[in-house]
């Protein structure tokens, strides 16, 4: 099977950045409504609903960067959204894409733990640095807020650990195993010991470079320049037509790897979720993306669409 990012055959809208972008988005958002329909339980073990509610929240994000970009021309925020969007295509790629099932429920496990600990880290037990800057009231409710939070986040690394404890590489080489998870070294080149976790780590330009996103120009590095408020942060940059169209079409290449990623990850589900390009309220979002003179028929995408399947089954 071939799955495609595109519906074969639809690639002419006449020409608008936006356009372009909204359809991406409404391609990806079909995705993403079908598989979390399908996958409901976003829990640490179930691997399917785990990552299709990841895909959900990366869809908002999309969402809120064309936002940003529209309605508030925020050139600041729009390049710290693509930034995070960006180390998001390339922890997906990275870690669910990953060819060996064991290391990727490897990788799934520490990418859990190393975050909700990296969490635990900065969120206190009490908010006790805020009493006398808010009333008593407001303050307990803001840390009855913390505490769900640090338990929600305890309960994920339990879940976690319950991978770790049963994955089957222990046996395979035990020094390894405990050398990545003593590290919590989700981005691991090679199962295998290594004295420096460096040695045996992806560096994000790495992993930029595996989305196809450093090729020349590494502008997700770039775009940590406004992440990190360094000085390009406080230089005024107008949300011109060319800034505009910039991030946009940045915004729609992440949305193709992402939404090729997701396809291939749920390779098993591509008819019911090309069904979804069938239904009135999706087909009708995305037939608006086109300009009057290549906008097709309900009847002309209809059939585009089934043979965009066959496409994709070498029919």
């Amino acid at each position: 099977m071939r799955a495609c990012y595109h519906i074969v055959g639809t690639e002419e809208f006449g020409f608008s950045t936006i356009n372009r972008y909204l359809y991406s988005l409404y391609i990806y958002m079909n995705t993403v409504k079908r598989t979390t329909d399908r996958y409901r339980n976003a829990s640490v073990h179930d691997l399917d609903g785990y990552v299709a509610h990841f895909c959900y929240r990366r869809l908002k994000a999309f969402d809120t960067l064309l936002k940003v970009v529209v309605e508030h021309k925020d050139y600041l925020s729009s390049a710290c959204i693509l930034r995070m969007l960006g180390d998001s295509v390339a922890v997906f790629n990275l870690i669910y894409l990953e060819s060996d099932i064991n290391h990727l429920w490897l990788r799934h496990a520490l990418y859990v733990i190393d975050g909700c600990e990296q969490s635990l880290k900065v969120l206190p037990d009490n908010n006790n640095y805020n009493r006398g800057a808010m009333p008593d009231e407001e303050l307990n409710i803001l840390n009855q807020g913390i505490r769900y939070n640090r338990e929600l986040r305890q309960r994920f690394i339990h879940e976690a650990q319950q991978i770790l404890d049963a994955s089957p590489l222990q046996k395979k080489d035990k020094e390894a195993f405990d050398k990545i998870v003593e590290d919590r070294n989700w981005k691991f080149k090679e199962f295998k010991s290594y004295k420096k976790k460096g040695a045996n780590q992806y560096k994000w330009a790495e992993l930029y470079e595996k989305i196809g996103r450093c090729e020349g120009f590494d502008v997700l590095s770039f775009l940590s320049q406004f992440v990190h408020s360094l000085s390009m942060s406080n230089l005024v940059m107008e949300m011109n037509q060319e800034n505009c169209d910039g991030v946009l079409i940045e915004g729609s290449a992440l949305l193709k790897k992402l939404n090729e990623c997701t396809l291939e990850f749920f390779c098993n589900d591509f008819l019911y979720i090309m069904d979804g390009f069938y239904v009135p309220e999706m087909r009708d979002k995305i037939l608006k993306c086109y300009d009057d003179a290549h906008r097709p028929s309900i009847e002309q995408w209809n059939e585009i669409v089934k043979s965009s399947i066959n496409h994709a089954y070498g029919n």
